[in-house]
């Protein structure tokens, strides 16, 4: 007889020495702690051998066998260090469980996150309590400053609510036949609009295998935004193609406004320069567009694609903010980011005429030398209101007033 403590019990009833019960053990090992006693509680009495021969297999010790009354207990003590990193926590997971509501509300997890993902975090989140000997997968993004924005989980339950449809919330068969000119217009604004968006759908598929799936929301929320762009240029192409007029012409300065952004591999400098200067700006040509276009149709296209666009800038401006006030060094880091992209941008000054022109055709109603002169002045205003906005979301990240103008005065031509 051994008079050792256990922690856990293990009722087996007439349960013979099978691979149901072999399993059963194998579980309950892995949960307990080194030395932690666990006890069997068999109708059987003669089970020893094989549970003394399964024990010293797994390199744990058998501690023999204890009449009680009508049954019989047995005991092995934990030896093999094989187990779960953090089993502290499984009774209060246990406790923790209401059964009467089984709804989980949002993504209700731990509610401390830590500044830094545990090393023996693979694919895996927060409160999956991970094995001994768990491969380490190295994500290059495991610390909290680099990806987390405090309304992400938010922000991900609005995208889940204010998602639709491409396909049949938008009345195709309403828009009508327009001026081959004001059609033409709209088609090479929806040829630039699916090349911005094919940058915001790709730039954070390049980093979400790279961000530690500790921080869940993060993954899980730039997966619903990538769905968003995926939504618009879906939708942009559809209206492009709805009159007949197709896609018209991709320029230089798009496509190197558009590289430049694609191949900046550091995220927080990625989301800075996607998130809070291009789509932020994006957001003001939307709204631009949403007044501007000449049926109510392609309106709600750009309504609809618009709000999902606020919601990615409210993750980026929020992701920065985060990331200066941790680091306030950061800001220079940032500055000199758009400063490269602005040489980088240097080599073709112009910018693209044909979207220009677009613009100032939709704004102005026509081409007639009045209504595009008209146009063409409202298109200035534009990127006006573009350079204000953009300050306001520059000094709103921490940055001062004046490297707030300085960044915004040297932001692409593009817009994007």
């Amino acid at each position: 007889m051994h008079s050792l403590n256990h922690s856990i019990s293990i009722p087996i009833g007439n349960m013979p020495p099978s691979k149901e019960l072999f399993l059963k053990l194998e579980n309950a090992f892995l949960i307990a702690n080194t030395h932690e006693i666990i006890e069997i509680v068999s109708l059987k009495p003669n089970i020893e051998i094989e549970l003394r021969g399964w024990a010293k297999l797994r390199g744990h010790l058998y501690l023999g066998r204890e009449t009680l009354k009508e049954q019989y207990s047995y005991k092995i003590q934990k030896i093999n260090k094989n187990s779960f990193t953090n089993k502290s926590s499984w009774g209060k997971k246990m406790k923790g469980i209401d059964s009467s509501n089984p709804k989980l509300k949002d993504l209700e997890l731990s509610d401390e996150i830590l500044k830094k993902a545990p090393d023996s975090n693979g694919l895996m989140t927060r409160g999956i309590e991970p094995q001994d000997g768990t491969p380490f997968y190295g994500f290059e993004l495991s610390f909290k400053e680099q990806v987390w924005s405090e309304p992400v989980s938010a922000l991900y339950e609005e995208g889940k609510h204010a998602q639709w449809n491409a396909t049949s919330d938008i009345a195709w068969n309403e828009i009508p036949t327009l001026d081959p000119i004001i059609e033409k217009a709209v088609c090479q604004i929806m040829t630039y609009l699916v090349e911005n968006e094919f940058s915001a759908l790709y730039i954070p598929g390049k980093f979400i295998s790279k961000i530690n799936p500790y921080y869940m929301e993060v993954p899980l929320f730039l997966s619903s935004l990538m769905n968003d762009e995926a939504r618009h240029i879906e939708v942009f192409t559809k209206r492009a193609n709805a009159n007949g007029g197709g896609f018209q012409y991709s320029s230089e300065v798009t496509q190197r406004s558009l590289y430049s952004l694609f191949k900046e591999d550091d995220y927080i400098k990625s989301s800075f320069l996607l998130h809070v200067m291009g789509e932020g700006t994006f957001i003001d040509l939307l709204s631009f567009l949403e007044k501007h276009m000449p049926d109510e149709t392609t309106r709600k296209i750009i309504k609809l694609s618009k709000r999902d666009e606020i919601r990615h800038v409210a993750y980026g401006m929020e992701h920065v903010r985060s990331a200066i006030q941790q680091n306030p060094k950061r800001i220079n880091a940032l500055k000199n980011t758009a400063y490269r992209r602005k040489e980088f941008m240097d080599e073709v000054s112009s910018e693209s005429s044909m979207v220009l022109e677009s613009l100032a055709i939709l704004a102005g109603g026509s081409d007639s030398p009045s209504d595009y002169k008209k146009g063409f002045d409202l298109v200035e205003e534009l990127k006006a209101t573009m350079n204000t906005n953009r300050i306001k979301r520059l000094i709103d990240i921490g940055m001062d007033e004046d490297l707030a103008n300085d960044i915004s005065n040297v932001h692409t031509p593009n817009f994007m």
